[in-house]
């Protein structure tokens, strides 16, 4: 790394920001519970859409289960109920199987390195994806909308 004199300091926009105290477990395996006892499939979420849904939920106190996130796709995988998969709500939330993947494009080519699992403080549920699409709706229609120019 060079060192520049007089250089301002670079630093990254931050926009994902979390304010529920998740526990972290900073590798993928093993898979936390109750993943390993049930039957699941994957809701992929954006970052930032995504953990304010989540969040929406624990502060209403709906169950959260644990949130597989990757920091370089800025994505979060949550694990629903298995029948999700096969329903027509899960079909246009995009719900898959077991796939915890991440996609793959020219710019990440190295894959992923960093994933990590957001565990809620009360483990032992899987997310209801019912509760939680209902709250990225409500995440998405909350944000501002830009001025026209006129």
């Amino acid at each position: 790394m060079i060192a520049v004199a007089d250089a301002a300091p670079v630093v990254r926009d931050v926009t994902s920001v979390t304010t529920y105290a998740w526990w972290v477990q900073p590798a993928e395996k093993p898979l936390p519970a109750p993943l390993t006892e049930r039957e699941w499939a994957v809701l992929p979420l954006g970052l930032q859409p995504g953990l304010s849904a989540l969040e929406a939920l624990l502060y209403e106190g709906e169950p959260v289960g644990p949130i597989l996130c990757c920091p370089r796709h800025r994505r979060l995988y949550a694990p629903v109920a298995a029948e999700y998969q096969h329903s027509l709500m899960g079909e246009r939330l995009g719900v898959r199987g077991r796939d915890l993947s991440c996609p793959v494009d020219a710019r990440h080519r190295c894959g992923c390195d960093g994933r990590l699992w957001l565990l809620p403080a009360v483990p032992g549920h899987l997310t209801d994806a019912a509760a939680l699409a209902d709250r990225l709706f409500r995440v998405r229609s909350a944000r501002p909308v830009a001025a026209a120019c006129a």
